[in-house]
């Protein structure tokens, strides 16, 4: 196997759910090529220095900002100097002067890997012209990877994508890391005062609107006054600093306030999860197949997750959690307290949450998968 390149359209060390993705698709290139001399990253820029995900002492770094063409020059003379013939591409689109360049560059066969919805859905006339596009455009991947079925559907019947040039490959955890074991009971009292005895539902991801922590509010607030629970505490992770005042703003005095906890970016998400009741992502936009789903199902909680695109794969209604319609609050309560007034059925759920995760979204089946696809098309 020669040379390969991984592409990240990110600047380095973004965090988040980039991190363990920039991780898995080392191993797949070393796989690949066994030996890291022939192993390359590239990112937007490396303004915050090299990436810490990749092994110590590890140089083949450099900067492709897609949007700044003084990159190319730089990138394209690296990528020839050494012969490298394959790239790995992250949300590369069906046009984009990227794959020029590196088609410029000797790159022969690129796979563009998708954590993100490529399109809205198209019908009839419009959606004949996207596959024109696409079949026409020289400057196209040669293979799409996404996540989910819900994300390739999109890319097909909305995008144009052929159907013959994608794979679906789920995201992977570490299902020993997220494991129910960690559970400690004084754990959420020692870390946020949260009263023993408290049932608590997690909930971790960005603050965007599409991701619909508004609804989780929402539901706060009707658990509170419509069906008089003042045991159930809502502990929201993912927050930069002031991203949490506007849903701040949205409790006002409503004594739920106190029951809405913003524990911010933190790095100890292993343990905690492990001691909720539930896990919810009440997402109102597009979403694909969030890697925080499958952490919380490895550590044992049922979700409760809005029935949209990719989060409908992350769940099997009724025996791992429960379903509702987008933006649905009341419903989203409803299901909350179902369970927990359900201890057995809870139970249950959160057995086979597990079982689903360990079975089929570990990293080791996710690596497996990316190796047995580039395998086939790096040819």
């Amino acid at each position: 196997m020669p040379n390969i390149i991984i592409v990240l359209h990110t600047k380095s060390n973004t965090g988040y759910a980039i991190a363990p993705l920039e991780t898995t698709f080392y191993k797949m290139a070393y796989a690949l090529t066994q030996n890291a001399e022939r192993i390359h990253f590239a990112y937007k820029n490396l303004n915050d220095g090299k990436p810490t995900s990749l092994p110590d002492g590890f140089e083949n770094v450099i900067a492709i900002d897609n949007d700044d063409a003084t990159t190319f020059g730089p990138a394209l003379h690296y990528i020839k100097q050494r012969n490298v013939q394959y790239a790995f591409c992250f949300d590369l689109p069906v046009r984009s002067a990227l794959v020029t360049l590196l088609r410029d560059a000797g790159i022969q066969r690129i796979i563009s890997y998708w954590g993100a919805t490529m399109s809205s859905e198209n019908t009839g006339v419009k959606l004949l012209a996207k596959k024109m596009e696409v079949f026409l455009s020289r400057s196209k991947p040669n293979h799409f990877i996404f996540e989910s079925e819900a994300m390739r559907h999109l890319a097909v019947q909305g995008r144009g994508v052929a159907r013959r040039a994608t794979s679906v490959i789920p995201t992977g955890i570490d299902t020993d890391k997220y494991h129910p074991n960690h559970a400690d009971p004084n754990r959420l009292n020692q870390l946020f005062a949260i009263p023993a005895g408290a049932k608590v539902i997690f909930y971790s991801g960005h603050m965007e609107p599409r991701k619909g922590v508004h609804v989780i509010i929402d539901a706060a607030l009707a658990l509170t006054d419509e069906f008089q629970r003042e045991d159930i505490y809502f502990l929201i992770t993912g927050n930069k600093p002031g991203e949490e005042l506007p849903f701040l703003q949205q409790l006002g005095n409503h004594s739920a306030k106190s029951r809405v906890i913003f524990a911010g970016y933190r790095t100890d998400l292993h343990l905690i999860m492990p001691c909720c009741t539930l896990g919810t992502i009440a997402s109102t936009g597009w979403d694909s197949f969030p890697m925080s789903s499958i952490e919380m199902a490895s550590c044992g909680l049922p979700l409760v997750v809005s029935s949209l695109q990719g989060l409908n794969e992350t769940i099997e209604d009724g025996i791992t959690g429960l379903k509702f319609p987008p933006g649905d609050h009341r419903t989203m309560a409803k299901h909350i307290v179902e369970l927990i007034n359900s201890p057995e059925r809870c139970a249950a759920f959160s057995q086979a949450a597990r079982l689903r995760a360990v079975s089929g979204f570990s990293n080791e089946h996710q690596l497996t998968r990316l190796i047995s696809c580039c395998t086939e098309f790096f040819k």
